[in-house]
């Protein structure tokens, strides 16, 4: 081998530190990821897009609040039993067709009939005025539903499903190696789910284009249990189900009460909780108000699904590059270096955000000089905000916060992952969504763009939050891998 070659060699295992051996399982679970990406992103348009066109951005919160955190927390009771009554890759399918059941049926059944299944409650509204937002989630329940089930598969089939899994049959030694490249070569369905949003969206109607999306879905579906099950020929069954073998030590299994009375004893978990929370009340509240400003500037749904398809095309560019960098950086960077990258990337294009709403009355004159307006150049300056955080969030956040549940017991690997992932998930974006209700219902005739003053105070907050929270965690991550190596 010439040195150039071995230059070349060296060069390429920074980038994508795989061993041959290790290809078939790598293959896989980067395909499982990408294909649950792909849904979670393609549903991510279209739900928004459905509900605001449909019933207005100011009913995001008041979903995500009452319906999604709800729902979540029934998923969490349930999940805890099945659990304990069905395998991890059982169990992957049973939750998997669960939600392909649901979108098939909206499809075909709810929304065809829409406006005969929905109740009118008008004469609520009338009469309570500050439950309005309640009264118009239970009047569009089917696209209520459709937003939950959209909301929960990210939540359930990325965060604890597929991570779950990947803890399971990864070392820390090959996550830090691996972890990275998942998010890289998921960004394949990120970057298909934004073409296809644009595409689906040019030229078509929106029936035409709900029934094209959902069978991409559909199709994923199939092929995240086809990737589940090669995935146990290649590790084996018995390595992703956490069977032992004859003679090993019987796994305890514990009820929902004993589980939470574990994971809340638990300082570390709590900490994981404190940084899922931060990141989703920090991206709840820009969101929420980027969401409305694109409501304001592109009222058509199928204008609002295509230049949501155009970020997220951009968003898996920017994070591919991200990841590049990321999987190499991993290896040289403390974990507290890394995980503190994303809270630093979403402060830094937050504030410009903000400053464009809450100042677009003095500074609207000048930016008419440039040919826009204020909310133009807010939505702009949203989805450049969008784009990055993301690209971070994929790179650096997810592989960090995964890689800090390694160290854990199994009882804290599985349940107080449940807990931290759905429950502190749903709850992280609910937390913007309650202040965002709450000020909506105390000023009746307010809109989101009105309250940006006040969610900009409280997103300062949560950002100085979330620095402590990574330096607290990054110190017990230390602790708890030394612990680990000297047990081991």
């Amino acid at each position: 081998m010439t040195k150039q070659e071995d230059q070349s060699k060296t060069s390429s295992k920074k980038f994508l530190p795989v061993s041959a051996a290790e290809l078939p399982k790598f293959f896989w679970t980067s395909l499982l990821m990408m294909l649950t990406i792909y849904v979670y992103s393609i549903l991510r348009g279209t739900k928004d897009a459905m509900l605001i066109s449909q019933m207005g951005a100011e009913l995001i919160s008041t979903v995500k609040l009452w319906g999604v955190t709800t729902s979540a927390i029934i998923f969490m009771l349930l999940y805890t039993k099945l659990a304990d009554s069905f395998t991890r890759t059982t169990l992957y399918h049973i939750i998997n067709w669960f939600f392909m059941g649901f979108f098939v049926f909206f499809l075909f059944y709810l929304y065809p009939n829409i406006h005969s299944v929905c109740p009118d409650t008008s004469g609520l509204i009338e009469s309570m005025p500050y439950l309005k937002y309640f009264f118009l989630m239970v009047a569009g329940w089917p696209y209520t539903l459709f937003y939950i089930f959209s909301e929960l598969w990210g939540s359930v089939m990325l965060s604890l499903m597929f991570w779950q899994l990947a803890n399971q049959i990864t070392a820390i030694p090959e996550a830090k190696r691996f972890y990275p490249l998942f998010g890289l070569f998921s960004q394949i369905g990120l970057g298909l789910a934004g073409v296809f949003s644009s595409k689906l969206s040019q030229n078509t109607g929106w029936d035409d284009s709900l029934m094209y999306i959902t069978g991409t879905v559909v199709f994923s579906g199939v092929f995240i249990s086809i990737a589940v099950e090669a995935l146990g020929r290649i590790v084996g069954k018995d390595t992703i189900n956490n069977i032992q073998k004859p003679g090993g030590k019987k796994k305890v299994k514990m009820g929902f009460v004993e589980s939470l009375k574990y994971i809340m004893s638990s300082k570390y978990i709590g900490l994981i909780t404190l940084l899922i929370l931060c990141y989703g009340v920090s991206i709840n509240l820009v969101e929420g108000i980027w969401k409305k400003s694109m409501n304001v500037y592109l009222p058509n749904p199928n204008s609002y699904m295509e230049f949501n398809g155009y970020v997220q095309t951009a968003t898996a560019v920017a994070a591919a590059i991200a990841m590049l960098s990321g999987s190499y950086l991993l290896r040289i960077l403390s974990w507290r270096t890394a995980a503190i990258l994303t809270p630093i990337i979403i402060l830094l294009t937050g504030v410009p955000f903000f400053i464009f709403i809450v100042m677009k009355d003095s500074i609207e004159p000048t930016l008419i000089l440039y040919g826009s307006t204020a909310i133009g150049f807010a939505v702009i300056s949203g989805g450049v905000q969008n784009v990055l955080s993301k690209a971070t969030k994929y790179s650096f956040f997810d592989p960090t916060k995964e890689m800090s549940y390694i160290p854990l017991d199994e009882n804290l690997k599985t349940k107080g992952k449940a807990a931290a992932d759905v429950i502190g998930g749903r709850l992280g974006k609910s937390g913007g969504a309650l202040i965002q209700f709450t000020l909506l219902s105390l000023m009746p005739g307010a809109n989101l763009l009105s309250i940006a003053d006040s969610m900009f105070g409280i997103f300062i907050v949560v950002m100085v939050i979330w620095f402590f929270a990574v330096f607290g965690l990054a110190k017990a991550f230390k602790a708890k891998t030394e612990e680990a190596s000297s047990t081991s």
